[in-house]
C-alpha cells in the first residue's frame, strides 16, 4: 500500500535513501503473529517437536513476514523513484506497511506501474518461497517456514488486489479510469469501492463475532475501519489538493501579526500574549528583528515553576528554513511544509521582513471561501 500521509514511528534504518520506521503498533502484530505460530500453526502442521522449536520457527517465521512486507513497498517505491516521484518513508505498521510518497503520480499510466509493483513483488515472493518448501534438502523446519511465507505472500498479494482504494488494487482501478474520468472522479470511484469493501469487512467481522469467533471477527473489524477512514482521508486530500492548487502563501497569509519579544519570561508570555488572544503561536522578536517561533506547545515543554526562570527565546523554535516561507511560493507545498514542522502556522518571509504568518486556520477558511465560491458556480 502506498499513500501520503507523515512518517510516525521509530526509525530503524535507511534502504535506496529512503528512511524505515516501525510504528509501536507493528509490536503487538509482531507478537501475535509469533504466539499464533509458536502455539497454534507449527505444531499443528509439525507436531511431536520441541516447544522451543516451534518458537523459533515462529519468531523467524514472524521476521521474514515483515521483511515480505518490507520488499513490498519498496517495489511501489523503487517504481515510484523511477519515475521522479520523491518517497518520503516507509513505516511497518499493525496493519502491515505503507510507503509514503512525496506526491501523487502524474498520470493513471505511472499510477499503474507504481501500484502493480507491490502485488508483483508479493507473487513473486510466495513462489521463491514455495519452491524453498519443496526442497527435502533444507530440513523440516526450513520447509515449514519457506511453507508459512509462501502462503502469506500470496494472501497479501491477493488482499491489495482487491479494487478498493487505498489498496493497490484500488490505485490500479484509478489509474485504469483516470485518462477517461480525470483523476479527481478516478479517485472519488475508488474510494468510494474502498469505502464499500471497509463497510463489508465490518459486517463481516459482527457476523463472525456473533458465531463465537472473537479473534478473526475484531480483527476484519479493525481493518475495515481502517480501511474505511483511508479511503475517506485520501479523498479528502484530493479535495484540499484541488482547493488550494494555483494558489500562493499570500492569498491564505495573515497581514497583521502580533510578535512576541523575545527578552520576556514564558510566564509573561501566557499571561500577557497566549491567554489573553488564545492565538497558538507568535513570531518572536529581538528589537526589530524576527528571530524564531514560539508555539503553546514551547510553552508546555517546561512546567509552571521553569516558565519563570525561562525565557522566550530560550524556549522558542530559532528562526530556520523549515518554518519560513515566501509569500510567493505555492500553498499546496507550504501547507505540506507546515505538516512537517508540526508547527501549525510559518513565517511569511520577505529577505529579513516579516510580512505575514501562514496558519492552519487561515488555510482552512481560504479553502472555505473557495468551496463556496464552487458551489456558487454550480
Amino acid at each position: 500500500m502506498n499513500g501520503r500521509t507523515g512518517e510516525s514511528g521509530i526509525r530503524v534504518g535507511r534502504a535506496f535513501g529512503i528512511p524505515i520506521f516501525v510504528h509501536p503498533s507493528w509490536l503487538v502484530i509482531f507478537g501475535l503473529i509469533t504466539w499464533t505460530l509458536a502455539t497454534g500453526y507449527f505444531p499443528q502442521e509439525y507436531p511431536n517437536l520441541p516447544v522451543r522449536s516451534y518458537w523459533a520457527r515462529g519468531l523467524v517465521a514472524s521476521l521474514l513476514f515483515f521483511a515480505s512486507i518490507l520488499l513490498h513497498e519498496l517495489g511501489h517505491s523503487l517504481v515510484a523513484l523511477k519515475h521522479g516521484i520523491a518517497i518520503r518513508s516507509i513505516t511497518l505498521f499493525i496493519f502491515g506497511g505503507v510507503a509514503r510518497l512525496g506526491e501523487d503520480p502524474p498520470d493513471g499510466r505511472t499510477e499503474l506501474k507504481v501500484a502493480a509493483a507491490g502485488p508483483l513483488v508479493s507473487v513473486l515472493l510466495a513462489g521463491l518461497f514455495y519452491g524453498v518448501s519443496l526442497l527435502g534438502l533444507l530440513g523440516e523446519g526450513v520447509r515449514a517456514v519457506a511453507g508459512y511465507l509462501a502462503f502469506i505472500n500470496l494472501l497479501i498479494a491477493l488482499f491489495n488486489l482487491v479494487p478498493a482504494f487505498p489498496l493497490d488494487g484500488g490505485r490500479l482501478l484509478r489509474g485504469l479510469l483516470w485518462s477517461r474520468t480525470g483523476k479527481g472522479r478516478a479517485t472519488q470511484i475508488a474510494a468510494g469501492a474502498g469505502t464499500a469493501f471497509a463497510y463489508f469487512l465490518i459486517a463481516s467481522g459482527v457476523l463472525t463475532l456473533l458465531t463465537g469467533n472473537a479473534v478473526t471477527g475484531m480483527w476484519n473489524i479493525l481493518i475495515g475501519w481502517f480501511l474505511k477512514e483511508a479511503s475517506a482521508g485520501a479523498y479528502r486530500e484530493l479535495r484540499l489538493d484541488q482547493l488550494l492548487r494555483g494558489l500562493s502563501v499570500g492569498d491564505a497569509m495573515i497581514r497583521e501579526v502580533a510578535t512576541i519579544p523575545g527578552e520576556i519570561s514564558l510566564t509573561e508570555a501566557v499571561h500577557d500574549y497566549f491567554l489573553k488572544t488564545g492565538f497558538g503561536g507568535y513570531p518572536v522578536r529581538r528589537g526589530e528583528a524576527v528571530v524564531g517561533l514560539l508555539c503553546l506547545r514551547d510553552v508546555l515543554r517546561h512546567s509552571s515553576e521553569e516558565r519563570d526562570a525561562t525565557s522566550v527565546q530560550a524556549a522558542m523554535t530559532p528562526l530556520a528554513d523549515t518554518i519560513v516561507v515566501g509569500p510567493g511560493e505555492p500553498l499546496l507545498e507550504a501547507t505540506a511544509k507546515m505538516t512537517q514542522a508540526g508547527t501549525g502556522r510559518l513565517l511569511v518571509m520577505e529577505d529579513v521582513r516579516l510580512v505575514g504568518l501562514l496558519t492552519l486556520s487561515s488555510v482552512l477558511r481560504r479553502v472555505r471561501v473557495r468551496e463556496e465560491l464552487a458551489r456558487g458556480r454550480k
